[in-house]
């Protein structure tokens, strides 16, 4: 996407729509797994809408705009030990509504120049691009008008559930048990010409192959050691502490992979890892890490156990070598328990 930055024009009807949102308030009876979908005049990918904040504590509209962030988003929400950071997990735009505090220098300077005056807490549209392992950033251009689309489209359709359940439980169920959504595709290139609505279902795209970069001494070394009955938890999880290389430049958050022994909680080992230039930096040293850790070892284990099909994605063959039986499970408690451990470690030093 281009970084040109958006015109004050773009930011008034931004900004006013926002306005509208925030008057109608849909959150009040829409939940997050209500996905409405929608596909961009000027490119066929379809893009996704989640009206956040039924809770009362994060009040936003998030546009996850490929299929694979949507999908990505119901793997990551279908782990039971699933934790708030997920949402810096996905690729998506959101227009939320702050306290005053939150907004950057930037913020209220287009406030300002817009003179656009807001009052009280959770009232401040707050407009962001979130990337997959960084930290939320100022939308540019072409972001801004696909969110300020995606709003356009949550006022015209939000209100129609608001006084129909039964419609609203059937959205959500074809959503999440079959993969069917409301869609709207445009009958022509102008955003302003009519929609067209039919429910369609949506294609899991495959997950592409990520080739393991393995150090062959070393799995030649672990092929040798012997199998014990042990299992192991082993997931990538985001460390949710900022880190800023340079001024300027877009924050990031390290990703941890870590591995812990199922039956005693023991920490067997765990790697920092860096989201850059992508997120796929991060999965594409996995199996590599994996197999460094495993290699420490005096015997290699018999199972082991990932949360979801990505992560299984990124160590199937590496665990195929090592004869190694991977299982997906959901919830992986002892993970789960290490990670909070060497985070709370890791903040105190």
């Amino acid at each position: 996407m281009s970084a040109k930055r958006p015109t004050m024009e773009q930011w008034q009807r931004a900004y006013s729509l926002a306005a509208e949102v925030y008057a109608l308030a849909p959150w009040k009876w829409m939940p997050e797994t209500a996905y409405l979908g929608f596909t961009d005049p000027k490119g066929a990918s379809p893009h996704f809408i989640s009206i956040l904040g039924r809770l009362g504590e994060h009040f936003a509209i998030a546009v996850y705009r490929r299929v694979e962030d949507l999908f990505s988003l119901l793997d990551e929400l279908a782990a039971q030990d699933a934790n708030p950071e997920v949402i810096l997990k996905v690729s998506q735009l959101q227009l939320s509504f702050e306290d005053r505090d939150y907004l950057t220098p930037e913020d209220r300077r287009i406030i300002k120049a817009l003179k656009l005056s807001f009052r009280g807490r959770h009232a401040w549209p707050c407009f962001r691009s979130l990337l997959p392992g960084h930290f939320p950033w100022q939308v540019n251009s072409e972001e801004l008008s696909m969110l300020t689309l995606a709003l356009e489209h949550v006022l015209d359709l939000a209100p129609r559930f608001k006084d129909d359940k039964k419609e609203l439980e059937r959205l959500i169920d074809q959503g999440l048990k079959e993969n069917v959504f409301l869609m709207r595709i445009p009958l022509s290139q102008d955003v302003n010409d009519e929609w067209q609505e039919n429910m369609v279902r949506i294609i899991r795209p495959a997950e592409p192959e990520i080739i393991p970069e393995l150090d062959e001494k070393l799995l030649e070394h672990t092929k040798r050691l012997p199998i014990a009955e042990s299992k192991f938890e082993v997931d990538i999880r985001l460390i949710p502490d900022p880190v800023q290389e340079r001024s300027g430049e877009r924050p990031f958050f390290p990703f941890m992979l870590l591995a812990v022994e199922q039956a005693s909680g023991f920490i067997v080992g765990h790697e920092v890892m860096r989201p850059k230039p992508t997120r796929d930096a991060v999965y594409q040293r996995a199996a590599g890490e994996m197999l460094r850790i495993l290699a420490k070892q005096e015997e290699r284990p018999e199972k082991i156990y990932v949360r979801t099909e990505k992560m299984a994605s990124l160590l199937r063959s590496l665990c195929e070598k090592l004869d190694i039986q991977l299982v997906v499970h959901p919830f992986l408690p002892q993970v789960g328990k290490a990670f909070e451990s060497l985070v709370r470690f890791t903040a105190r030093r």
